[in-house]
């Protein structure tokens, strides 16, 4: 499983807008929908949303997964979304997120979903990986470090 499988710079947004964690969740799911088979952003927010009341997916060092399963999906849906300036996502380190990385799967699929997220986790303990997203100038610089990082590049992004 690649995640670049799921994510084109069409599904990468640099810099949002949103300055708390509600507005962040809902510039996504509206990337979400642009760019993705998606029947409801209504249901996919809210599942997003109750996922998040129920621990925050704010990691540590800058990066956040929100995640929920939901059938407004067909399948593994992924968007990203850079904050330079950050956003308080409630993070485990108490820290700003500047990275985003929102998913969603439908309720009768794990396996891809819960992938991604392991190789998003390990992806963001590389500290030049985090710095090339959030320095990023545009969506295709963002795809193409994943790219390199999951062909084994990744000390030398």
């Amino acid at each position: 499983m690649k995640l670049t499988d799921y994510v084109a710079p069409e599904h990468v947004k640099i810099d949002l807008e949103g300055g708390n964690k509600e507005e962040i969740i809902e510039e996504l799911v509206s990337l979400l929908v642009e760019t993705s088979d998606v029947s409801d952003a209504d249901v996919i927010y809210e599942a997003v949303m109750k996922r998040e009341r129920e621990g925050s997916t704010g990691l540590e060092k800058g990066v956040a997964i929100p995640h929920a399963k939901s059938d407004a999906v067909k399948g593994l849906s992924v968007v990203i979304g850079v904050s330079r300036e950050g956003v308080d996502f409630e993070a485990q380190d108490g820290k700003p997120s500047h990275l985003f990385f929102l998913m969603v799967a439908p309720t009768s699929e794990s396996g891809p979903h819960v992938q991604a997220i392991a190789k998003i986790v390990k992806m963001i303990k590389l500290d030049k990986f985090r710095k090339k997203l959030i320095e990023a100038k545009k969506p295709a610089d963002v795809v193409d470090a994943i790219a390199r990082v999951e062909n084994g590049e990744g000390e030398e992004i």
